[in-house]
């Protein structure tokens, strides 16, 4: 399953985001070693990352605000919740290590926070079967089970906020 939703949200709730998440001086982002894998050495492409939910315990202030993205969408218990904040690289052109989020069944749903030029890839079994553009308020829901990451950022920042959500 692979549904993409554009306009998930109203353009003022967009905004709103955009305003908490990266106008807002005091929102405090952390510096990842790597987007994918914190202690992965050999991909190095370092990223910020804020932790709105942690096993289903949340960790921010903003959390109750960023989860009410998916109030139309799923009433499922939200385990773990983030954004990621990606500056462009220059010109690297691969994409970033494959991964699956968390070892237990899940759905993902991804809110792209701002237009980007940094696509999402979906694999099954090894093999790309979708590639999806970032774009402010659209929403990506896929099965947890399968593997996925995105191309770095060439142009512009790519900002998402990564739910992972109880299996329907």
């Amino acid at each position: 399953m692979v549904k993409v939703i554009d306009n998930c949200v109203s353009k003022n709730k967009q905004n709103l985001i955009i305003e908490y998440v990266l106008t807002n001086k005091f929102f405090p982002w952390f510096l990842l070693n790597d987007i994918t894998f914190d202690k992965n050495t050999k991909q190095r492409r370092p990223a910020f990352g804020h932790l709105f939910i942690q096993d289903k315990k949340q960790n921010s202030s903003i959390a109750k605000f960023i989860v009410s993205i998916l109030s139309k969408y799923t009433n499922k218990d939200v385990i773990k919740c983030r954004s990621l904040l990606q500056l462009p690289l220059g010109s690297r052109q691969k994409y970033d290590t494959p991964h699956i989020d968390l070892p237990t069944p899940h759905t993902v749903y991804l809110y792209y926070v701002v237009d980007s030029d940094g696509e999402t890839v979906l694999f099954k079994n090894s093999k790309i079967i979708k590639k999806i553009k970032p774009k402010k308020g659209r929403l990506l829901i896929f099965d947890g089970a399968l593997l996925h990451t995105a191309y770095q950022p060439k142009s512009s920042i790519r900002c998402v906020i990564n739910f992972d959500v109880e299996k329907e």
